[in-house]
């Protein structure tokens, strides 16, 4: 058999070999942006509820606090029956923040992106890109019910 245009066993094998490494760095490369964990991304939840005297931090004004129902939110008690809510997702890339130094800010645990508890950027990440400051969510404080709805 004769073919001036065809691969030889070799050739084929080597280049299936990189088409499939190809895919899986693309494939590896389609995760939700969180190492260890799962994210933070997606539309930001409306019509959260919690009873405020059930989350510890919220009894004192300033500490930040994620939500019990939703960990794609964290509530700060911003006075006796004020609050901020504000979503964890890393502006980024999307990865979950976690609540560090005594509960007053935000930290990337992907590059290192930080925030304040007003969810205002103090420091952008240690990677290509930038982070904005997080999305605020409407809050609504019933205080005969001692009930925060957000959202």
């Amino acid at each position: 058999m004769s073919c001036e245009d065809c691969l030889s066993r070799r050739a084929f094998l080597a280049k299936s070999t990189l088409a499939v490494a190809g895919a899986a760095a693309l494939a590896a490369g389609c995760g939700d942006g969180q190492i260890g964990g799962s994210g933070a991304t997606g539309p930001l939840p409306t019509g959260l509820t919690v009873k405020v005297s059930t989350v510890p931090e919220l009894a004192t004004v300033g500490l930040l606090a994620f939500l019990p129902s939703d960990a794609r939110v964290a509530v700060k008690r911003t006075g006796p029956t004020s609050f901020l809510a504000l979503s964890t997702a890393c502006t980024h890339e999307g990865t979950r923040l976690d609540i560090v130094n005594n509960a007053v800010s935000f930290e990337c645990p992907n590059h290192g992106s930080r925030f304040d508890s007003n969810g205002t950027v103090t420091r952008q990440p240690n990677a290509a890109g930038s982070a904005t400051n997080l999305p605020i969510l409407t809050t609504q404080y019933n205080a005969a019910t001692d009930i925060l709805t957000i959202g």
